[in-house]
């Protein structure tokens, strides 16, 4: 489903129209309906919002804010998903299969490898793009492939990938209260868009394709998606689940 997009001065137009066209939706220059979902153009750059949301707040993609500099800054005692990449001479060519606000992708580039984030949802795409467009990394994101596709039907086209890593939404009440205002709205978008997946299925996909490695991100406690795991790397209330080619 889309949604309308407004923009508030003659300077964002174009940019509107320029996504409106690919979502297919319509562009007006003033909110005209606020009790449904919409998508804002304006000196802050794209957002998000939806009336049903928690937030009061539009949902905006940020990747200059101190959450995310901080988070960054520390990917070297990112210890736990270092160890589930293992050591390796050369940076990893990496496919993130559920790109969601690119956190984990982030960390991968930061620690020298080469990514690839697929995004099935339309809007999320444009939400990621926007902000990677606002940012600051510069550096960062020269090598970094952003695809919006499904996942599962990228992956049978696609090759020379060290290492797949899968990452599908874990339950809201496990978050803390920030990141579960995150969740709820990735969560609205994805329910707005009428994107429902089967992550046991999409596991299985995964496996069919011929990689080094494939890293699946659980909860600590939740049931592994299938057999054959070589090895886990756990925390305190996540794990990764390796499986070696």
């Amino acid at each position: 489903m889309t949604c309308n997009i407004f923009y508030t001065s003659k300077k964002h137009k174009n940019y509107a129209e320029e996504i409106a066209k690919k979502l297919g939706s319509r562009t007006f220059n003033m909110i005209v309906d606020n009790e449904k979902p919409y998508l804002e153009v304006n000196d802050l750059g794209l957002s998000f919002f939806h009336p049903k949301a928690r937030a009061k707040k539009s949902f905006i993609i940020d990747f200059n804010s101190r959450s995310m500099s901080w988070r960054l800054k520390r990917a070297d005692h990112e210890r736990l998903i270092k160890k589930a990449l293992g050591k390796s001479e050369q940076p990893q060519k990496i496919l993130d299969c559920t790109a969601g606000l690119l956190q984990d992708s982030l960390l991968f580039l930061t620690l020298g490898h080469e990514v690839t984030a697929v995004e099935q949802s339309n809007i999320l795409f444009h939400l990621l793009e926007d902000g990677m467009k606002r940012s600051k990394e510069n550096e960062i994101f020269s090598r970094l492939t952003l695809v919006n596709a499904n996942a599962c039907s990228f992956v049978r086209e696609a090759k020379e990938f060290d290492v797949i890593y899968f990452d599908p939404m874990f339950p809201q009440a496990k978050k803390t209260a920030l990141r579960s205002a995150q969740l709820e709205y990735l969560t609205k978008i994805l329910e707005h868009e009428s994107i429902k997946n089967n992550p046991k299925e999409e596991f299985q996909l995964l496996q069919l394709m011929s990689v080094n490695k494939l890293i699946i991100k659980r909860p600590i406690n939740a049931n592994p998606f299938g057999e054959g795991i070589n090895y886990q790397v756990k925390g305190k209330t996540i794990r990764f689940d390796i499986y070696l080619d």
